[in-house]
């Protein structure tokens, strides 16, 4: 009997949780649904390049830059995912086969650092402007406060990535 209704309260507790949990990712909108998912796939990529960027670009403010890449968006991504669990989102797990990331990685030297420091800039163009419409518009304040902690970092990436060799 006491086995019984230890498997019972803990199955009600486990139910609960669960309706808890699901109750969190339904309140979200899917403009902050869609922004997390493209911010984890985004940080996923720049973690990515940032690799490569180390491994075959020729100059070492590329190099560096590439670096911080890894380690900054590798630190917000990290903060994303814990946001994540907490408003029970899945994010996706590994980052999909983009253009870019094929395309970089068949350059080494000066190509690289050419098509690296063009392809950074874009990126961040195109995250600020999906961070700041996040920041102002978006419906959890969560998600919205970590959208807005972010954006300096990310107009710091785009200033250092205009500055990197032509």
């Amino acid at each position: 009997m006491r086995v019984w209704v230890t498997l019972l309260t803990a199955t009600v507790a486990v139910t609960l949780w669960n309706g808890v949990y699901s109750a969190q990712a339904d309140s979200l909108s899917a403009q902050d649904r869609q922004f997390m998912e493209e911010a984890a796939t985004g940080g996923m990529m720049e973690v990515h390049l940032g690799h490569l960027a180390v491994e075959r670009g020729m100059s070492q403010a590329v190099k560096n830059f590439g670096q911080r890449m890894v380690t900054d968006h590798g630190k917000g991504s990290n903060e994303l995912k814990a946001l994540a669990k907490q408003k029970g989102v899945s994010l996706p797990a590994e980052e999909p086969k983009m253009a870019a990331s094929t395309r970089l990685a068949k350059l080494s030297g000066a190509d690289f650092d050419k098509a690296y420091a063009r392809d950074m800039v874009e990126d961040h163009q195109k995250d600020i402007a999906a961070f700041e419409k996040e920041a102002a518009s978006g419906s959890d304040p969560d998600v919205k406060s970590w959208a807005s902690k972010t954006l300096p970092t990310l107009r710091s990436h785009l200033t250092e990535a205009q500055a990197l060799p032509k």
